[in-house]
């Protein structure tokens, strides 16, 4: 199998950023904003979601729809408007993001759970998974 893809500048209906082309082995369609993690069962080029808050897994947030088993746009590296979130625990503009309990979605990053992926951009306070928000995403720490 080929090596990902890397787009190093905007992508038409895309963010400015660092994306890579990866399988969707979530078992379901994903959606633009969704956060996912690497598939550590099919390794490199694959993803998958949790629904394990403070994933040490996470990569990336999804850029586009894509199918399961289909190849998409996952972004590793900058400014998004699209990142989905759970604002429980409310989230201020500079807190970290990490993956909540629910597959796909991010909240407030805890103190020492070092598996954050992004910067909040902008506030959710809503107590529900129905938040969109600007974030810087950072690239995974592993």
């Amino acid at each position: 199998s080929k090596a990902p893809i890397v787009i190093l500048e905007q992508t038409p209906g895309l963010d400015y950023g660092i994306f890579i082309e990866m399988i969707n082995d979530s078992g379901a369609t994903v959606a633009r904003g969704d956060l996912v993690t690497l598939d550590t069962a099919k390794g490199r080029n694959y993803f998958t979601t949790t629904t394990s808050g403070n994933s040490n897994l996470v990569i990336g947030m999804v850029a586009e729809r894509i199918l399961d088993k289909a190849k998409g746009l996952v972004q590793i590296y900058g400014p998004t408007k699209y990142l989905k979130v759970n604002g429980t625990t409310d989230i201020a503009v500079g807190d970290f993001i990490s993956t909540f309990t629910t597959a796909g979605i991010g909240q407030k990053g805890t103190i020492g759970s070092g598996n954050c992926i992004a910067i909040a951009t902008e506030a959710y306070a809503a107590d529900d998974s129905s938040g969109v928000i600007d974030a810087f995403l950072l690239g995974s720490a592993r």
